[in-house]
């Protein structure tokens, strides 16, 4: 039977040894260097909501249709929280840009706003303008938000968040039915071409010969790629989170607050847990020298913004903190699937992980399996990007 070798345990990986094993055509092998769904996956706020470019919204559709099954059919620990999604500006350029025809200016003029790329185009859900002055009087659900700076806002009502460890967790369980096979503590330290083909892979010294390799190793993808002469066109941003915990329950959980012009959010988790986090510059980083310490400017930053519209967190303290690695794409698209080596695959993510991870694992068992390039193969080819081609491969020849 072939061999597929995964590289990365978070949900990505999972994701897509549950849909190639699924099939029964190949044997798959997933290694992660530590515990399985420890890094990214298990530092992510897991927001999902229907919001980014068409071809995000598109992939966000097969997800939401896939954990929906997955809620109706598992018995195990599974949760969403629907909270809702405010995308507020404090400057009236900014508000002026939300208040457009189609919620946010898609056309790059509007970078000037504030508005960040990423917010720039809302798609596939109701969104609702709200002008300054107006929200405690069209919302029941902000009593602790101070709106007295807001200048406008977009609304968007079918935003929540998972539990991003249970849905991981689930795809592991389902993909072991299948028969793959995950193996913790497993560094691959080589990828291992013959000509311009994989041959295999080296994990903790030893080598495996394998048929093909995806890699969904989040920050590690770009030295991992560039191992075998691939440079992807994908950058790093830190993701830092503080959770923070008030001393008396709060009558409404706070919904997801994001403010453009700091790249600052909050969202409430339960009646005492609520999150801060921030979208940090893009660069490049080892995930190795990453601590889950705060940089202090960074987290002075974050507990002023916090504070500032949420004054009930004032009293709260920060119960824990820690720092993930986002990976970034220029355009705001994942690169997915085949690259210019044959047999080697990529599933490189621009942040939304969780949310995109179910139609990643369903484009890629589809080019392996089938050699179907799939009807978003243009949007998330890396032959989008100038210089670059691939060698479309799969088992079926």
């Amino acid at each position: 039977m072939p061999k597929i070798a995964i590289i990365g345990g978070g949900i990505a990986g999972a994701s897509i040894a549950y849909h190639l094993s699924k099939r029964g055509s190949c044997s798959v092998d997933v290694y992660e260097r530590g515990e399985l769904l420890s890094e990214t996956t298990s530092r992510s706020a897991a927001v999902f909501g229907h919001y980014g470019n068409a071809t995000e919204v598109k992939m966000k559709r097969y997800g939401a249709e896939l954990y929906n099954k997955f809620f109706l059919e598992s018995d195990r620990e599974l949760s969403f929280n629907l909270t809702g999604r405010l995308l507020c500006s404090t400057t009236k350029e900014g508000a002026d840009a939300l208040s457009g025809t189609d919620g946010v200016d898609a056309d790059e003029s509007s970078s000037g706003s504030g508005v960040p790329e990423k917010e720039r185009l809302i798609l596939d859900d109701p969104v609702t303008y709200i002008a300054r002055g107006e929200l405690k009087k069209r919302m029941a659900t902000v009593p602790y938000l101070d709106d007295s700076e807001i200048m406008g806002c977009l609304y968007q009502p079918n935003v929540g968040f998972l539990e991003p460890i249970g849905m991981g967790r689930e795809f592991v369980y389902r993909a072991k039915k299948h028969g793959a096979q995950f193996h913790e503590s497993s560094e691959v330290n080589e990828i291992v071409k013959n000509g311009g083909e994989i041959e295999g892979l080296t994990v903790n010294g030893d080598f495996k010969e394998v048929d093909g390799i995806v890699c969904a190793a989040g920050p590690w993808n770009i030295p991992m790629a560039r191992s075998i002469g691939i440079k992807l066109p994908a950058t790093h941003t830190l993701a830092p989170i503080l959770m923070m915990e008030v001393p008396n329950p709060m009558k409404v959980v706070p919904p997801l607050f994001q403010n453009i012009e700091s790249g600052v959010y909050v969202i409430g988790r339960d009646n005492k847990t609520v999150y801060v986090g921030s979208y940090g510059d893009r660069g490049e980083y080892d995930p190795r020298e990453i601590n889950d310490k705060i940089p202090g400017e960074l987290r002075e930053k974050m507990l002023k913004f916090a504070t500032k519209f949420f004054p009930i967190l004032k009293e709260a303290k920060v119960a824990k903190e820690w720092v993930g690695i986002r990976s970034g794409v220029s355009d705001g698209v994942p690169i997915v699937g085949w690259t210019e080596v044959k047999g080697f695959s990529i599933a490189a993510f621009d942040s939304s992980g969780i949310q995109l991870s179910p139609a990643v694992g369903d484009i890629i068992s589809k080019q392996i399996l089938d050699g179907d390039q799939t009807e978003l193969y243009e949007n998330v080819s890396i032959t989008r990007f100038e210089g670059y081609n691939d060698t479309k491969w799969s088992l079926n020849n």
